[in-house]
């Protein structure tokens, strides 16, 4: 018998954690943080999860044995199966169990892995650790594959990338023996990879299979626009701008990334970068696949915020590359520059004094993104503070709700599941012209395929 019983992502954007079982081979289909249900309880870094049993005890994890680090019992799962890189797909892989195998695309390793370096962890839940005694500690077994070239694995599968806002985004397709399971992940129709999406649907569909677990999350207010319309909105905004041209993107959001680059090249400014999408490229830099520009490029600086003491990763960066700049600099030369800076980063204005005419571009979903990444209002207090207005430009990571019914009258499955979606009704209403069986599925409770 196989089934699916799905822990997360159910009624709610993110969270994915699927538990497919197939005889007895048990693996989970990613293994989420669910922001919404933490944000209940917890207000980081004042009050969060220690372990594993605060959010056991809120019903957050999913409540099996043979998962956790403090459980004692041999692990009960074979593997965990990543789509991408987004902390709503891996954020609670800290707590599994260091011998349970990370199976996932090459480039998602290398940017959770450099993201958990250049970010904050509670002690003894990371999933990577950098000192200066012993290196860089990789806790977790990873095992890693590209597209339609599927590593060993306790379940055969074939991995085809799919267009989203991170690389190394990709959709599943599952062998089992009820018939193929595909899982889409996260992706979009519309993003400057198109291609890879289709190329995805059209193997989804080929596999003729019993089973497609699909993600819904612009089912409601879906904004269509693209990647190029994105860079031809910053253009004028930046061309317009008298001061310091600011953005804020998702530092994986590579493809923003290009598109701010492009756009400084076409309006003779230098693009400063932040010290975490620096060193995000710094890893990244050895995939030709992922390549933008050469953190060397002249047109390029790297901004590093003022701090008593730099992280181990931040020194790696100080120390490969002489465009370092900082908030003296930034203020004597704010016409030539476009700024990434986050939230996190407004404290940074007090010694940078933007001028009047200076702008901030939102290049990211609002009031915040799928990783919390901004408090959307206290930034507005922040530009308030300096006079800068500010712009919202912003192309989706997902499919719209036309592109789903698509896939999934493409895929042609038996029977659909509808995750990563806070109205899954409505979802379920708008697909119930199809002929096939659609199912909303409830949290905890198991399925058959």
């Amino acid at each position: 018998m196989t089934t699916l019983t799905f822990y997360g992502g159910v009624g709610e954007i993110g969270g994915n954690k699927i538990l497919l079982t197939d005889s007895k081979t048990r693996v989970f289909l990613d293994f989420g943080m669910n922001f919404e249900k933490e944000k209940r309880y917890y207000e980081p870094p004042y009050l969060q999860p220690r372990n594993e049993d605060h959010l056991l005890g809120l019903g957050i994890l999913p409540p099996l044995k043979g998962l956790y680090k403090n459980d004692e019992t041999e692990p009960s799962i074979d593997a965990v199966l990543l789509s991408h890189p987004h902390l709503d797909h891996y954020g609670y892989l800290k707590y599994l169990k260091d011998d349970i195998p990370i199976i996932c695309g090459e480039a998602t390793k290398t940017i959770i892995i450099a993201k958990e370096l250049s970010g904050l962890s509670a002690s003894g839940y990371q999933i990577a650790n950098l000192t200066k005694s012993r290196g860089l500690e990789i806790l977790k077994e990873f095992v890693t594959f590209r597209t339609n070239r599927p590593p060993s694995s306790p379940i055969v599968f074939n991995p085809v990338h799919v267009d989203h806002s991170v690389p190394g985004a990709y959709g599943l397709i599952l062998e089992t023996s009820r018939g193929n399971v595909v899982y889409t992940g996260d992706f979009r129709l519309h993003g400057p990879y198109y291609q890879m999406t289709e190329e995805f649907i059209a193997a989804a569909k080929e596999s003729e299979p019993s089973a497609l677990i699909i993600e819904g999350t612009n089912i409601v207010n879906a904004k269509i626009s693209s990647e190029a319309e994105v860079k031809t909105k910053i253009i004028p905004v930046i061309e317009h701008t008298k001061g310091l041209a600011m953005a804020g993107f998702s530092i994986n959001d590579i493809d923003r990334l290009r598109s701010f680059y492009e756009a400084a090249h076409a309006t003779g400014r230098k693009l400063a970068i932040s010290m975490k999408q620096a060193f995000l490229l710094h890893k990244l830099e050895s995939d030709p696949h992922l390549s933008i520009f050469p953190l060397d490029d002249s047109n390029i600086s790297i901004f590093v915020k003022e701090k008593k003491k730099l992280y181990l990763w931040e020194q790696e960066i100080t120390n490969h590359y002489d465009n370092i700049i900082d908030a003296s600099d930034v203020e004597k030369m704010q016409n030539e520059l476009i700024l990434t800076t986050s939230f996190y980063d407004m404290n940074e204005l007090i010694a940078i004094k933007p001028i009047s005419g200076s702008t901030y571009i939102l290049s990211q979903s609002e009031p915040f993104n799928e990783e919390m990444e901004i408090d959307f209002e206290k930034m507005l207090n922040w530009l308030e503070r300096f006079g800068v207005p500010q712009y919202h430009i912003h192309v989706s990571g997902h499919a719209l709700p036309y592109q789903l019914k698509w896939a999934i009258e493409e895929i042609n499955p038996e029977k659909v599941f509808l995750v990563h979606t806070e109205k899954p009704e409505l979802y379920k209403r708008f697909l119930s012209d199809l002929d096939m069986a659609i199912v909303s599925p409830e949290e905890g409770k198991e399925y058959e395929v």
